[in-house]
């Protein structure tokens, strides 16, 4: 409009002398010629689109003969809805462009689908049972036993089963079922049963819930809002000051405001005034136009300035809201990320409930029983672990009952029987009478945070040498065993976050040996006499972490009386004190890893030999390297053991140290994945150590795998070198995926053993069978070759025969 206005100041001089009526009216003539092209093209498309034509019906008449009334330009008001569809454009000279608004308008009916009434979606049913895991059945066959045992053509059963099962869909439990049998008189036969509470799961899920309402009640932030509002009103206001201050009408105002002003100049320079651009009529006409947009006729360069201030202004208030909007919802987002951290490391349902107490969640969504169920912190039946502290049972395998609860008070139970530290699993002892322990736990404070706890223990378990007593001359005469009872109060202090102080004081009753000593039958009798210290122990340890430099430090001492019992230690009738010191340290930006650790005898091993006394320190060293895109390379020096078989069922266990050295690394060459290995192997050992024939001996192994496609190939090479002959070994493996169902795989070994001048040819074979719904049958199958008692390669066949099928 402003365009028109001021294009009629523009006109040719020879028009000056027509009415202004025959000028609007050449205008009003060409506005309606658009106007018309514009129905036709419309009714045009409308007839050639799928939707049936209507007739266009402009909703008001649009009188071209006069500009449209231009709205008085105000910064608070909202910008017009109703804009032209098209503007009819006519430039009259390099100056003067006249556009004119078009309005069309086409009426295109809607039919309404009739109303659907939505019923509201039924819950999903929850069984009461859901059940997911897994069942495999595996059996061995091995025609020769390994040294240092000798047995030959041994079957091992193994039948298992693990079930996650889920009650009501809010109660997690865990169902382990284990059956091992075989016809070796080495191993033993045993069924497990193990049903336990899964307490992290449910845990998770109970924070998760919290999370998620916590979530869904946040309200939006106040302050964000706010300087968001104002961001909309500045924004608001600086689109219309910019469209006023862009206005080519206003632009082309100002430019004939100093063509005036330079005419005027000459005129008065000339002595007469300059009216060749006047029209009468029409600067009256523009005046009020430009009136009405509250813009000074007399001075619009003046106002043009106020304004184009006024949006720099808004320009640089738009930046601030800007940048406080996104402080603020900085400062939001991390209050709402500060409360899902304290969600996430609630360690009691109590802190949990004054996390949502004071973030206003309500506890209804989650399952009843939340806050007992996450406070019992671990609910077993059937075989599980007891690891209590270090002076009462510590990594003891239990078949019977294990629970801890630990709302705000600790609680915890343990009862059944006992086979000693996992070994009985691998090695039958000797014909020995059973064992069991009792434990009864009660504490203040978390077991995770600082507390005080006290543990009473008590039971049946074999002497210290039980493993080491010769059975074979009389197979009737059973190991001796020994009742004991004892009690320990413990303490853990977190000293800061990152740093945890653990000490431990121990009395017990007597072993069966030194009872006459004391005149004391009652084992509460032995246990609560003060006066003497032989059956006393202590313990200390210390766990610390630091991150500044990276380092990560761990301590233990324990000072044990000659008299003391537990089921964490093996008693020898002596003092005992052992210690333990570990040190991981990072370098380079975590690419290096350091460990660094030395200890004596813990006395927790049955089959170590009793020349090792605690003043005997083992020192272990291990540094890793790890880079993107470089080798994996480790190195470490460390003792080692290996079990010796002395006669039926007699066995003893010997230390030495070992040098291990490997380097990982996986690449790509022409699109080909390729993962190389070299591992190097050096036992600092004796014979007398070890019925190992391969004592004090180096060995060095390269491998090299390449997978292409669904071939997937390796190469082996090693070598075995000791101060009687040297063992070379090379071996190539191939394995192809014929599709998703099926999987085969054959390999060859060669043998060389120098001085002997043996040649040896080995071989194996595999296959995977995936069968839809029913499961996955792996079978085996190798003819290979391990040391004898004469320093030559026997055979020895293997073979393994695989069930997996998980649901």
């Amino acid at each position: 409009m402003l365009c028109w206005v001021a294009g009629y100041t523009q006109v040719n001089k020879p028009d000056l002398s027509r009415p202004a009526n025959s000028l609007l009216s050449s205008v009003k003539n060409k506005a309606t010629a658009v106007k018309d092209s514009a129905k036709s093209s419309t009714n045009n498309l409308l007839h050639q689109s799928p939707v049936a034509p209507q007739p266009v019906k402009v909703s008001h008449a649009v009188d071209t003969t006069a500009p449209k009334k231009a709205p008085v330009i105000n910064a608070d008001a909202e910008p017009e809805a109703d804009e032209p569809t098209t503007f009819f454009i006519e430039r009259r000279d390099c100056k003067a462009i006249i556009k004119t608004p078009i309005y069309a308008y086409i009426y295109v009916p809607v039919e309404r689908e009739p109303v659907k009434l939505m019923e509201p979606a039924k819950p999903a049913r929850i069984p009461f049972l859901q059940v997911h895991g897994n069942v495999m059945y595996n059996v061995n066959y091995y025609s020769n036993i390994d040294t240092p045992y000798n047995e030959q053509n041994i079957y091992q059963h193994t039948v298992q089963t693990y079930l996650d099962v889920t009650v009501k869909g809010k109660y997690p439990m865990r169902l382990y079922l284990t059956n091992r049998f075989t016809n070796s008189k080495l191993f033993r036969n045993f069924s497990d049963l193990n049903l336990n509470y899964n307490n992290t799961q449910f845990t998770q899920k109970i924070k998760a819930q919290v999370r998620e309402q916590f979530l869904a009640n946040l309200p939006s932030p106040k302050a964000p809002d706010s300087l968001k509002n104002e961001l909309d009103e500045t924004l608001k206001k600086l689109r219309l000051l910019d469209a006023w201050v862009k206005n080519p009408g206003l632009l082309q105002k100002l430019v004939e405001a100093k063509e005036k002003e330079l005419r005027d100049s000459l005129a008065r320079l000339a002595g007469k005034p300059d009216t060749s651009y006047r029209l009468p009529g029409a600067t009256l006409l523009l005046d009020s136009q430009l009136a009405k947009l509250d813009i000074d006729t007399s001075n619009i360069e003046a106002a043009y300035n106020k304004r184009k201030q006024q949006v720099d202004s808004l320009q640089a208030r738009v930046v601030a809201l800007q940048k406080m909007i996104k402080a603020a919802k900085g400062q939001s987002q991390e209050s709402v990320n500060k409360v899902l951290r304290e969600i996430d490391q609630a360690k009691s349902p109590a802190t949990l409930k004054e996390i949502m107490e004071e973030n206003h969640v309500e506890d209804t969504v989650l399952p009843k029983g939340y806050k007992t169920l996450m406070a019992i912190r671990s609910f077993g039946v059937g075989r599980s672990v007891v690891n209590y502290s270090e002076l009462s049972a510590k990594n003891i395998s239990v078949n019977g009952f294990q629970a801890e609860y630990n709302p705000d008070a600790y609680y915890a139970l343990a009862t059944g029987s006992v086979d000693y530290r996992f070994r009985d699993f691998i090695v039958k002892g000797p014909k020995q009478s059973g064992q069991y322990l009792t434990v009864l736990r009660y504490g203040r404070g978390l077991k995770d945070g600082n507390n005080i706890i006290f543990t009473w223990f008590g039971g049946r378990r074999q002497l210290y040498n039980a493993g080491t007593v010769d059975t074979l001359q009389n197979t009737s005469v059973q190991t001796p065993s020994s009742a004991l009872m004892g009690f320990t109060i413990e303490g853990n202090y977190k000293l800061t976050k990152n740093i945890n102080l653990t000490a431990e004081v121990a009395k017990s009753s007597y072993p069966v040996y030194a009872k006459d000593s004391s005149g004391k039958n009652s084992l509460s009798a032995q246990m609560l006499e003060m006066s003497n210290r032989h059956n006393e122990a202590y313990s200390f340890k210390a766990d610390g972490f630091f991150p500044k430099t990276q380092t990560t430090v761990r301590g233990t001492f324990k000072r044990m009386g000659a008299n003391f019992q537990s089921f964490s230690t093996f008693t020898d009738g002596s003092a005992q004190t052992a210690w333990s010191a570990n040190v991981q340290q990072l370098f380079f930006k975590r690419q290096l890893t350091l460990m660094l650790g030395a200890n004596t005898n813990d006395f927790s091993n049955p089959f170590i030999g009793s020349q090792y006394k605690s003043t005997t320190v083992f020192k272990s060293i291990q540094a890793t390297w790890r880079r993107n895109r470089w080798p994996v390379m480790s190195v470490g020096y460390f003792p080692s053991s290996q079990i010796t078989k002395l006669g039926d069922g007699v066995y003893r266990e010997n230390l030495f140290y070992t040098l291990t050295g490997n380097v990982t690394h996986s690449y790509k060459v022409n699109q080909v994945m390729m993962n190389s290995v070299g591992v190097y192997t050096q036992f600092y050992n004796r014979s007398t150590d070890s019925g190992f024939v391969y004592f004090n001996t180096k060995n060095l192994l390269l491998s090299q795998s390449a997978f292409i496609n669904q071939l997937t190939l390796q190469t082996n090479a090693s070598g075995a070198f000791n101060q009687d002959y040297k063992l070379y070994t090379v071996e190539g493996r191939a394995a192809y995926n014929l599709n998703k169902y099926l999987m085969v795989g054959a390999g060859v070994k060669y043998n060389y053993q120098t001085t002997y001048n043996i040649e040896q040819l080995g071989y194996s074979a595999e296959t995977t069978f995936q069968i839809p719904k029913l499961g996955q049958i792996q079978f085996s199958a190798e003819k290979g070759f391990i040391p004898g008692m004469n320093k030559q390669l026997v055979p020895n066949n293997t073979g393994r025969a695989t069930y997996f099928k998980t649901f």
